[in-house]
């Protein structure tokens, strides 16, 4: 199981250079997230679920899958800050709370596809992929208090 994690983080790791690379983030974005939640087999939608249910019984695999979500989260809010530095998402997103999000709703589309056979992942992941696309926008609210407007206020008054 070990040895399959760490594949895992090496696939995204090259995917989150991709991002880093692109000219144009939501693309690039989309078909990631297409490749990982519609293209891949549902198999490996499973041996996620069952890396998962291992982490919860074995230290080993529970610290592994706690460093590579935290390594997810992290590189997601730095591929989103990189994109407010380049200006195509504006700088009022909230680029962690966006990268909890994109993770959430990630992990629940690996669960929804490995536990329904006849999950629609064109439909789902279209709907998700819509859904961050608003957030990355600026079009819908992670519905708390927007921190991010103060760091913009400043960036705009230097």
């Amino acid at each position: 199981m070990e040895g399959l994690a760490e594949r895992d983080r090496c696939e995204m790791a090259a995917d989150f250079a991709a991002i880093a690379h692109a000219d144009d983030f939501m693309t690039t974005f989309r078909a990631l997230g297409r490749k990982h939640f519609q293209d891949e087999p549902r198999g490996k939608a499973i041996l996620c679920l069952e890396i998962w249910a291992e982490a919860t019984r074995n230290a080993t695999m529970g610290e592994i899958t706690r460093t590579f979500e935290r390594e997810v989260m992290g590189r997601l809010a730095a591929l989103i800050e990189e994109a407010q530095g380049r200006g195509e998402i504006p700088c009022q997103v909230d680029a962690h709370g966006i990268a909890v999000i994109i993770c959430t709703l990630g992990d629940g589309l690996f669960v929804r596809r490995a536990i329904l056979p006849d999950f629609d992942a064109e439909e789902e992941v279209g709907r998700v992929l819509h859904l961050i696309g608003a957030l990355l926008k600026g079009e819908a609210s992670l519905g708390e208090a927007n921190l991010q407007h103060e760091r913009c206020d400043a960036e705009a008054s230097s």
